[in-house]
């Protein structure tokens, strides 16, 4: 878990194709060792093709390959916290909408997010009652 606490995951598609479902790992316990998966979040269709470069960029940074990524993958990506945070702030954003603009608009601007706002973003959008946080964060990003 220590350095990679995001898990990417392929789920395979009946149409060949595939969705991916990003994990967080998180401890059961302060100073314990036994880890829990925390569904973040899924992604699939239209959104997912959006952001398929910023999702292959994170792979490269954590030492995957492009060619890694595809509906025959079964073991799961290892992604390091930057990159994961990151990658569900995208997948939140970008989950329910179905305006192709808007969800570029959205990517582009998570993709040049500093670090700090990222967390702070993923902070409040990974909160309980979240959806006002989402959604002010879709109206920032896409200025709609």
């Amino acid at each position: 878990m220590k350095g990679r606490p995001f898990e990417l995951l392929v789920i395979p598609e009946k149409d060949g194709g595939y969705g991916l479902e990003l994990t967080q790992d998180a401890l059961l316990e302060k100073g314990s060792m036994d880890v829990v998966h925390r569904l973040s979040s899924r992604l699939r269709g239209i959104q997912l093709k959006v952001c398929s470069e910023q999702i292959i960029g994170a792979l490269k940074r954590n030492g995957y390959r492009a060619g890694d990524l595809g509906p025959k993958r079964r073991a799961p990506f290892r992604i390091d916290e930057e990159s994961g945070v990151k990658l569900v702030l995208l997948f939140m954003a970008l989950k329910p909408l179905r305006k192709v603009t808007r969800m570029e608009a959205i990517a582009s601007e998570v993709r040049r997010m500093e670090m700090e706002e990222a967390y702070y973003w993923f902070s409040k959008c990974t909160s309980p009652n979240s959806a006002r946080s989402l959604r002010a964060l879709r109206i920032l990003l896409s200025e709609e």
